[in-house]
């Protein structure tokens, strides 16, 4: 039955070109054909799933916002940004499966999230707008059919939106198969339920960095010039760039009759403009012209960065979680939850995982300890608390089994390359600042009592202007150079490669009294 129904309406879209064109663009029919059974198909199972949904009890309260119910919520204080790229019928090493994404996106309803739009989180990130404590953004990169299709029924059915960054050279591809046409990336912004942003003009596919044909990134490095063999200048690798950015712009406000102002940094540019071969400095000359022609600059989030993003922070730049392709709908959540803003005092016996984020180095979170350990190759390892950068005044106390090694107590963690610090050795305590990895040693203080043991006692205190280093409760050392506020990590380090490791039975993180 099925079959025949896919045939009479591949049979009515083929004979119906004028409709085909106008829905699906320069797609080819048979193509065309297959997305209007995908989308009338999924449409109508999402249709009875939210039915079923809403009529059972769980689902109801879950699913308020179908009965306009009001709920009273905490105001967010961040907001996470998820990422796509396709949804596909057979997921691999990048692209999250219809099922996977099925599950993503009710597990996300029901755990309360809601989605908001471009607009909503530029006057968050201002000040200007209060939004629920779980608001989030999903995004989706490269304008493929398959971040449409496969999405918009379900999109529909739970009330989300979302924002695709289109390739403006890609959509106009002949008969394409992989890219979303003109005409139905208009199709998806009548919706109501889709916004677009820039992931450039023609910047997404390989260029050539050398002589001898090294693939180079194209917001990143200079490119090979074969006519006059050379690599092209700071100046021409600037109009370049510049030129590409204003362009996709102007291709995608003229064509659609919309704002473009925001901009996803593609290929090696999406975990932070990493990768370039030959032009250290392409990265920030990207960033600054991407930030005088757009209002929003969408990078993908590395473990060395928290996970959320805060109106404190760069009103350009917005971090995003990479969704991976192996993630049910818990552990999304779980993710998103682990990175909510957290309130003091905390305690963790790390019989559940609270959202700590491996660095660099193996972290193992279970068994009631928090376990360290530098690879192979590496001299460290080093974890940070996911939504704990808003802290301030506090005091960070462990419990550790140390038995080797060098162990770093973090504290005012911006990110992973700043922080300040207490440094434990046998015998000796010393206080650290780093900023961007640049290492001020601030005070250092002998103390015999500071040893190894398997109930080791030590601990951070922050307050005002001071940073001081605890053994056993007692204060050992203090500095007065405190220059930031932010949350708390854990680090450990040895000379010898693959050695350190740690583990942590329990920390605690008090505010900070004045007596």
């Amino acid at each position: 039955m099925l079959l025949f129904v896919f045939f009479a309406m591949l049979w009515s879209v083929v004979l119906t070109f004028d409709i085909k064109d106008k829905r699906y663009g320069s797609t080819p029919p048979f193509a065309s054909a297959g997305l209007f059974l995908q989308e009338v198909m999924l449409r109508v199972e999402y249709a009875i799933e939210g039915a079923a949904l809403k009529s059972s009890q769980f689902a109801s309260a879950a699913f308020s916002v179908f009965q306009g119910d009001e709920q009273m919520r905490s105001s967010a204080r961040a907001i996470p940004i998820l990422t796509y790229h396709r949804i596909v019928w057979n997921s691999d090493e990048k692209n999250v499966s219809v099922r996977n994404f099925r599950d993503q996106m009710y597990a996300l309803k029901h755990a309360g999230w809601e989605t908001i739009t471009l607009e909503e989180y530029k006057d968050f990130m201002a000040g200007k707008l209060t939004l629920p404590e779980r608001s989030l953004l999903i995004t989706f990169d490269d304008g493929a059919k398959e971040s449409f299709y496969p999405v918009d029924p379900l999109f529909r059915a739970l009330h989300f939106e979302g924002v695709i960054f289109i390739i403006a050279s890609a959509m106009y591809t002949p008969e394409s198969v992989y890219y979303l046409a003109p005409e139905e990336i208009q199709r998806l912004l009548k919706s109501n339920r889709w916004e677009i942003g820039s992931h450039s003009f023609d910047g997404h596919r390989p260029y050539v960095a050398d002589s001898e044909g090294r693939e180079a990134i194209f917001f990143a490095d200079k490119l090979w010039l074969p006519e006059e063999q050379r690599l092209e200048s700071e100046k021409e690798f600037e109009a370049r760039v510049r030129s590409d950015l204003r362009k996709a712009r102007e291709t995608l406000e003229r064509e659609f009759g919309v704002e473009v102002d925001a901009f996803a940094f593609p290929l090696g540019n999406e975990t932070g403009i990493e990768g370039a071969a030959n032009f250290p400095e392409g990265a920030s000359i990207t960033e600054r012209a991407a930030s005088e022609l757009y209002d929003l600059g969408f990078l993908q989030t590395s473990n060395r960065d928290y996970s959320f993003n805060y109106p404190e922070e760069s009103k350009f730049l917005a971090w995003r979680v990479h969704v991976h392709h192996d993630w049910d709908g818990a552990r999304l959540v779980q993710e998103l939850e682990g990175g909510l803003p957290k309130q003091l005092p905390f305690s963790d016996n790390f019989a559940e995982d609270h959202g700590w984020i491996p660095a660099w180095g193996t972290l193992d979170r279970g068994r009631n300890n928090l376990s360290l350990k530098a690879f192979p190759d590496a001299s460290s390892a080093s974890a940070f608390l996911d939504g704990s950068n808003l802290w301030d005044d506090y005091s960070f106390d462990v419990s550790m089994d140390w038995q080797s090694s060098h162990v770093f107590l973090l504290a005012d963690v911006a990110n992973s390359k700043t922080y300040d610090a207490c440094v434990y050795s046998p015998g000796v305590v010393r206080l650290q600042s780093v900023h961007n990895g640049k290492v001020t040693t601030l005070a250092e203080m002998e103390d015999e009592r500071i040893a190894y043991g398997s109930d080791a006692r030590a601990g951070v205190r922050v307050r005002g202007a001071v940073i001081e280093c605890l053994w056993n409760y007692e204060s050992i050392v203090e500095a007065y150079s405190r220059e930031r506020k932010g949350g708390v990590g854990v680090q450990v380090w040895d000379s010898e490669l693959g050695k350190a490791s740690l583990r942590v039975s329990e920390a605690l993180v008090r505010p900070f009294m004045n007596n």
